[in-house]
């Protein structure tokens, strides 16, 4: 039979466990669904489905830039992505840098030169708002 003492003890023990995994639970939590936009986002850039690539953008700057303008921009680049993959991110609790590796192909862009193909390593900001994470690009 458990003393008072030992039940306390015990109770003590599970409040702790349980406060331990729940935070765990939340540390991997914004780092996943970090990875699965950021992955989404650039696979739909790769395929060249601008419309659901727009969608990840943060609120504000879908306020200030329309989808038009921005497909505009990004379709006049001389740059073409062919693949890309997430590495990793470095969150805190409202905002992320990620790293992604992208594959690119960069179409006449050096004289004599038809096409270039190479990879870069690139870091993005991400913000949390609404409960969402979205993508800022750089001014």
């Amino acid at each position: 039979m458990m003393t008072e003492q030992a039940r306390i003890i015990a109770r003590f023990a599970i409040l702790v466990l349980v406060v331990a995994l729940a935070g765990c639970a939340t540390t991997g939590a914004p780092a996943k669904q970090i990875a699965e936009r950021a992955q989404a986002r650039w696979d739909a850039l790769v395929a060249g489905d601008l419309d659901t690539a727009y969608g990840y953008l943060s609120p504000a700057y879908r306020s200030s830039v329309n989808s038009m303008q921005y497909q505009r921009r990004i379709l006049l680049q001389k740059v073409r992505w062919t693949g890309a993959e997430y590495i990793d991110s470095d969150c805190l609790e409202d905002s992320c840098k990620v790293r992604i590796s992208l594959d690119f192909s960069l179409i006449g862009a050096l004289p004599g030169v038809r096409r270039f193909n190479g990879t870069q390593e690139i870091e993005e900001t991400w913000i949390k708002s609404g409960g969402k994470w979205w993508y800022v690009p750089e001014k």
